[in-house]
């Protein structure tokens, strides 16, 4: 009788309203999972595809799931193949990776790509009651919104707000532009990862009901950090692109014989750096590893060193202190993760340039006591942003739009 309904509705939506919907929908499901819609999540990448974007959605889907929402991800494939038991992950594209990153940025035919196989799928996935976008590379969700069906809710998650970068840029770089307004104007429930770009966006686009849920980190994968240290060893992990400015750092490393710098990752620049890095027993680029290797690197390593001239919110810097690591980074206009999680003095150190960071790396080494005050307000600060603590947030915010 129920199903009955249902297809009634679905043909005659003009005529019953959502709240009926809704009733039946709950009705169908039964008491059990009355009060849990069913998600449905639009990602460019997923896990383990590296980046910050595909770690939080991959760490709190899975525990959505263990919640008991029903929860389904469309994403491309780069082939890299997830395997989360309980989440229903469509590969909607095959792309090569090559095909659709370009240094960093996105190629314009494999952003219509994803964009077009987007449409399609929601035509297909049209009974949902939440549709969650993750920002990149943000034509998928101006296009996506449409297929939306009218009763159900749109969520978009912010990473980064980058008008006056991609103003700066100039040309087709304002079409991006253009598309993050549309998006602030278009959805229902905006969620940002931090507190800095809430700000941004109240500021840019006038969004004053934006909700923050931050980016997380699993503190029981680096249990026994701060212990067996590599006194000397600067770590770094995260995507391999120009604006991270690894080749910069590499530079300060060069010839030197006091500190051993250990970058992991991959990305277009890669081969870039192994060149420049060639033949320095003290410069050490692994290409991806593992997780419970890159875990165990990172728990022995003794600094973590952020470069990047434009960041989000940096789930790295967060996992870094979750294992006894201070933080070192830059200023720079778009490195929000200076602004947010890396407090200076406190649980890293904030440099004007990165030509000062070799002076601070020493101050450090022969000051261990200042180096153990920023190692346990890391740890401490780390342990506030678990991710059970952040889906916790998350299945909040998704059950209160939906009773």
């Amino acid at each position: 009788m129920v199903n009955s309904c249902l297809n009634f509705w679905a043909k005659n939506k003009n005529i019953l309203g959502q709240k009926h919907y809704l009733v039946l929908r709950k009705l169908q499901r039964g008491k059990q999972q009355m009060d849990l819609p069913r998600i449905l999540f639009v990602n460019e990448a997923f896990f383990p595809h590296e980046g910050g974007a595909e770690r939080r959605a991959y760490e709190t889907i899975k525990r959505l799931d263990r919640k008991g929402f029903e929860v389904k991800v469309i994403t491309n494939d780069f082939g890299e193949r997830s395997e989360l038991n309980g989440v229903d992950v469509d590969y909607i594209t095959r792309m090569d990776e090559r095909d659709y990153f370009d240094n960093g940025s996105r190629k314009i035919r494999g952003v219509l790509k994803f964009t077009s196989a987007v449409k399609r799928a929601l035509k297909k996935y049209d009974d949902y009651d939440i549709y969650s976008f993750d920002e990149f590379p943000l034509l998928h969700a101006v296009k996506g919104a449409q297929q939306v069906p009218r009763r159900a809710s749109k969520i978009f998650t912010w990473h980064e707000v980058l008008r006056e970068f991609y103003n700066g840029r100039g040309g087709i770089w304002r079409l991006a532009s253009r598309w993050e307004k549309k998006i602030s104007d278009i959805y229902s429930h905006n969620i940002a990862v931090s507190n800095s770009i809430r700000s941004l966006l109240d500021s840019y686009y006038g969004k004053e009901d934006v909700t923050v849920i931050e980016n997380g980190v699993d503190v029981s994968e680096y249990a026994g950090s701060g212990e067996e240290k590599e006194w000397g060893t600067v770590f770094y992990v995260g995507r391999i692109e120009p604006h991270k400015q690894l080749d910069k750092l590499i530079k300060y490393f060069r010839g030197q014989e006091k500190f051993k710098l250990e970058i992991v990752g991959s990305g277009s620049q890669i081969s870039h750096l192994r060149k420049i890095s060639r033949n320095d027993p003290n410069i050490q680029i692994t290409g991806h590893l593992p997780r419970d290797e890159l875990i165990e690197r990172m728990k022995r390593a003794w600094v973590f060193v952020m470069p990047s001239s434009r960041e989000g919110f940096s789930i790295a810097s967060l996992e870094a202190m979750a294992a006894g690591l201070p933080v070192v980074t830059t200023t720079s206009r778009f490195n929000l993760a200076a602004n947010e999680i890396i407090k200076e003095g406190y649980n890293g150190i904030i440099l004007k340039d990165l030509s000062y960071l070799m002076d601070t790396l020493e101050n450090l080494w022969s000051n261990e006591e200042r180096w153990r005050y920023l190692s346990s307000n890391a740890l401490s600060f780390s342990r506030s942003y678990d991710w059970s603590v952040i889906t916790d947030k998350m299945a909040d915010l998704f059950v209160s739009m939906w009773v």
